[in-house]
């Protein structure tokens, strides 16, 4: 890098491959009817969909090992020649981002193979797993940002939207410390993080994890109980836009500060729910299907919200328009 490469860059360097995460993952693709066909290049079976590596340092370096349990056999010089990439090898898959007009590139993975993906590839390119024949583990290491995204940082999350919990009764009702309408609708995004980005992303994996470890069911079940406990603060929300002496300016404030979460929660949970009773989520083996959780009944004497936020959201507009002039 020349003259121009001084001390800070070199920490830099190092820190762009100060690995913390470590994915490790396993496919058989024979007992795999589901996989579905690349859409773009015609490139067959995919194994992991295009995507892009999330929540990473920037332009930090990703470093993939490759182990097919078995290579297939070398072609002879008399083989015929296949178009198109060997559908018995394993390969990555690497494209421009939102890009289909200029062609992919797939890339043979034989046994034992190491990529990288370097600077800002990750961010300019999209990639993609197409599977092979044999059996093949991987494990994928990369540069973790972790200043979101981690267990701690989710629980403290949970904290600050229940520092809003004034009083507690015994049967979970829940008063608020305030109404300021930042500080409700600050409390209705964290509810939604929680939902959407833990605990439905969790169980729709099913329950194939436990084949490793057991090791997440604890938090996510503290997670599952603190959610629950925002559901409670939604429903205190929500019996102080309907409470007669709620003043119709401030009842308007919080109305146009949560209205939008909640919308957005409802439409979510529709999207979670027809991922679970998909017809592909219906022909997996009992221990991966997807599990649509938190889910409960309309009439659950444990929940102090329906599931299903349709009616609320109805009345919540018909306040809000009532007070327009």
């Amino acid at each position: 890098m020349g003259s121009s490469f001084d001390g800070q860059d070199e920490i830099d360097m190092k820190n762009r491959a100060a690995y913390n995460v470590t994915l490790l993952n396993f496919m058989d693709p024979p007992k795999m009817p589901y996989l579905k066909e690349e859409p773009y290049f015609g490139m067959g079976k995919m194994a992991v969909s295009w995507h892009h590596d999330e929540n990473l340092v920037d332009r930090s370096a990703v470093a993939v090992y490759s182990y097919s349990c078995e290579d297939p056999e070398e072609e002879s010089e008399d083989d015929p020649q296949l178009e198109g990439r060997d559908p018995d090898i394993w390969h990555v898959g690497f494209k421009i981002s939102w890009d289909i007009e200029t062609p992919g590139l797939a890339i043979p993975l034989h046994q034992g193979d190491c990529y990288f993906m370097l600077d800002d590839l990750n961010a300019t390119h999209q990639h993609c797993v197409l599977a092979g024949l044999p059996p093949r583990f991987s494990s994928t290491h990369r540069v973790a940002e972790c200043s979101t995204g981690t267990l701690d940082y989710i629980l403290q999350r949970c904290q600050l939207a229940l520092q809003n919990i004034r009083d507690e009764a015994d049967d979970g009702e829940v008063s608020l410390k305030s109404l300021e309408p930042v500080v409700l609708k600050h409390g209705e995004e964290i509810h939604n993080e929680v939902e959407f980005e833990w605990l439905r992303q969790f169980w729709f994996q099913g329950n194939r994890y436990r084949r490793c470890t057991d090791w997440w069911c604890r938090p996510m079940t503290q997670l599952e109980e603190l959610w629950k406990k925002m559901e409670g603060l939604t429903n205190a929300v929500l019996r102080e836009v309907r409470r007669e002496g709620t003043p119709v300016a401030q009842r308007n404030e919080i109305l146009t500060a949560v209205l939008a979460t909640l919308t957005a929660r409802q439409n979510l949970r529709r999207e979670w729910h027809a991922r679970c009773q998909s017809r592909i989520a219906r022909t997996l083996p009992a221990d991966q299907k997807p599990e649509c959780r938190p889910y409960w009944e309309k009439d659950d004497p444990s929940m102090p919200l329906p599931f299903d936020l349709t009616d609320i959201i109805s009345e919540l507009r018909g306040l809000l328009l009532e007070a327009k002039p």
